[in-house]
């Protein structure tokens, strides 16, 4: 008798992850006590780290902490803030929808060069003609840098960044900038790559 083979066989249980597991679960249940932390999730494709990383969202979500997840691709190593804008997107894409309004946003306006579809500036504001590239950068990163805190000061946050290795250079300086300023919130970096290691490791950084 032939069996047909027509839904994915995904394993119920987490096999040989538990000194791993049991790290993250201890770095979120630090964070929600309001101590800032970066977790890097590093090792070869396809041996377990997007698992893994789906069962501390899980567990994050039980102690009720907001998820943001941005993802990178291999394109996205020409492109500033990649991750950053595919985060910010699906949040207002839920924050929108929970609203019902098109009118609300829920980022400052300073980061209306960021998201000009989605903060536009008041029409008696005129564009600057050639902004400084380097204030851009850093009235941009303060922008963020207050969203995201604001954000973790109202509930803990769990910040995943998949695929870390395709990123941009800029969204790479402005996490390494969020993270200094984040060591007192209850913000929980995740960043996941590829690497030639041949087991998922869990590195922590306070």
């Amino acid at each position: 008798m032939a069996t047909a083979f027509n839904k994915p066989a995904v394993c119920p249980i987490l096999i040989g992850r538990t000194t791993d597991l049991a790290t993250l679960h201890q770095i979120i249940d630090q964070v929600k006590g309001g101590r800032g932390h970066v977790a890097l999730l590093s090792g070869e494709a396809g041996i377990g780290k997007s698992r893994l990383v789906t069962e501390a969202k899980t567990y994050a979500a039980t102690h009720h902490f907001l998820l943001l997840q941005g993802n990178c691709f291999p394109a996205d190593l020409s492109c500033p803030y990649a991750p950053l804008l595919d985060l910010l997107r699906t949040y207002a894409a839920g924050v929108l929808t929970a609203t019902s309004t098109s009118e609300v946003t829920p980022f400052p306006r300073e980061m209306s060069p960021l998201l000009p579809d989605l903060v536009p500036l008041p029409p008696d504001q005129p564009l600057a003609s050639s902004p400084d590239p380097e204030q851009e950068k850093r009235r941009l990163f303060a922008a963020l840098a207050q969203f995201f805190i604001g954000q973790a000061r109202k509930q803990a946050v769990l910040l995943i960044i998949e695929d870390i290795h395709w990123s941009d250079e800029t969204s790479l300086e402005f996490l390494h900038y969020l993270a200094r300023r984040s060591t007192a919130q209850q913000l929980l970096f995740s960043w996941k790559k590829c690497s030639n290691r041949s087991w998922p490791r869990v590195t922590s950084f306070t």
